[in-house]
Formats: C-alpha cells, structure tokens, sequence
C-alpha cells in the first residue's frame, strides 16, 4: 500500500512541474491558435500543411520552416528536439513561430487573448514592454516560463509610411 502512495505522489508532483500551455503566450488569429515552447508539430499539423523530414536527431533544431496558410506565405516555424534521443518530427517542439501578418490579413490577431492593434507602440503599452525605435519600430516583452524565456518581439513595416504599423510578431522560447 505505501508503494502504491508513494508511487501516486511522485506522479502527482512531477505532473504539477509540468508548465501549462496558458503559461506561454498563445498567439491567435482567426479561429486558431498557435503556442510557441508549447505545441508540437502534431498540433501544428492540423492547421498547417508541413513538409518535414520523418525525424529529428536527438538534441537538435530545424529552423526557418515556411509555412503556408490557404496558398499564402503566413510565418516560419523553428522545430526543437531537447531529448537525448532521435524522436518522430510530429513529436519536436515548436521553439519559435515568426508570422508575417500582410501575408494573411485579417481583421484581429491576438496574444494570450488580449487584442492587438495596428500600433506597436499602443501594443507595448498594452503588454508594458519595451518600445524601441532603431531603425523601424518594435517593442520587446516577456516572462520566464519554467526555467526558459517566452520572448514576443513587435515589428514595424520599416517600408511603410507609417513605420509603427504591426507587421510582424515574433513569439520564441529559449
């Protein structure tokens, strides 16, 4: 009986440390979702079609996969393995997720359910980050999820007249 209880504690405590995907920040756009350092590419599957190899060595990353939304060019999605072994790709961790918000326009895009305007500035504000202005507009926030850094980076249309419109939205964790 006391293996038993000790076995159902030590379940209980390791599934306590496991992070949330409510602890990242979710990105959303139209009726989808997106987590970064959260969702794995089975997740991503279901929104996306993506061409990958079958596998992922161990400890190992695949970077600048483009991926494409009803035939248009939406974002690059960063795949990350941390375990020690070669595991199915459907299994890799999304590391980082770089969306390109012209390529697909619609009318809100979201983070961790809070509204983004087409502002970076009134966006910084929002999520109390920090705006900076060389050469184009961004803004920088984020939080410590487990023992990584979820990074969200704001970027303004440095071809536009207007260079503080949101164009692009970079959410990594590291």
């Amino acid at each position: 009986m006391r293996k038993l209880l000790s076995v159902l504690l030590m379940m209980l405590l390791l599934g306590g440390c496991m992070n949330e995907r409510e602890d990242y920040y979710i990105f959303s756009f139209g009726d989808y979702t997106l987590t970064p350092g959260y969702d794995n590419v089975e997740y991503a599957r279901l929104i996306f079609d993506l061409q990958l190899p079958e596998t992922i060595g161990a400890n190992s990353r695949i970077e600048k996969n483009e991926v494409y939304f009803w035939d248009h060019y939406l974002c690059d999605l960063d795949l990350i393995n941390e375990s020690k072994k070669e595991i199915p790709i459907d299994e890799a961790i999304i590391s980082s997720a770089d969306f390109y918000l012209s390529n697909y326009p619609l009318d809100s895009y979201k983070i961790s359910d809070i509204e983004l305007s087409d502002s970076v500035k009134e966006n910084c504000e929002k999520f109390n980050g920090k705006y900076v202005d060389r050469n184009g507009y961004a803004c920088i926030f984020g939080k410590q999820v487990g023992k990584k850094d979820n990074i969200v980076i704001l970027y303004g249309d440095i071809f536009a007249i207007d260079q503080d419109k949101l164009y692009r939205i970079k959410i990594y964790v590291e």
